[in-house]
């Protein structure tokens, strides 16, 4: 798989981890009772949100857009992490195949050793969907981004490994 970005997902560019992995879109977080009306207006003026995971060799980031506006994001650093779990689903329909992703990250550790952990959860689906949750239309893009999904899926899975052994 290459690991540049299509030109259907070059609006992510500038948030693209230098050490890219993979790209995939993961549901959107649970938002707040004033939040989601706002939400509502948005999308019926055409501002769709969308989320996005992007995989570095050494992070995972993910970066929350509404229409073409960025809205947030975040990172977790590969070495902070402590564990990984990964199951996958399917849609109601059957047709595609999500992965629901648990990122165990480490936040601090006390003087006592205690360590304060944060449960990332993310339902991992295809890059199908690009800037304002317009359609990808090239096959070739489509292609890219079930390769790319399936990348993040094995890179998980070898740090989860990797981070189990050294424990």
């Amino acid at each position: 798989m290459s690991s540049n970005l299509p030109s259907s997902f070059s609006f992510l560019s500038s948030q693209t981890p230098r050490d890219f992995v993979g790209l995939g879109v993961i549901q959107l977080p649970k938002r707040n009772f004033f939040q989601s009306i706002g939400d509502f207006f948005a999308t019926k003026s055409g501002k769709q949100r969308i989320s996005f995971l992007l995989l570095g060799a050494h992070e995972i980031k993910v970066v929350h857009y509404q229409g073409a506006d960025q809205i947030g994001n975040s990172d977790i650093p590969k070495n902070l992490i402590e564990s990984i779990e990964i199951h996958a689903s399917k849609t109601s329909d059957g047709l595609v195949v999500i992965y629901n992703i648990e990122v165990i990250e480490c936040i601090s550790v006390n003087d006592k050793g205690v360590k304060k952990l944060k449960t990332h959860t993310f339902n991992l689906m295809p890059a199908l969907l690009g800037e304002n949750t317009s359609p990808v239309n090239k096959v070739s893009d489509i292609v890219w981004a079930q390769e790319s999904r399936n990348t993040i899926v094995e890179t998980l899975m070898a740090w989860n490994t990797s981070i189990q052994e050294n424990k």
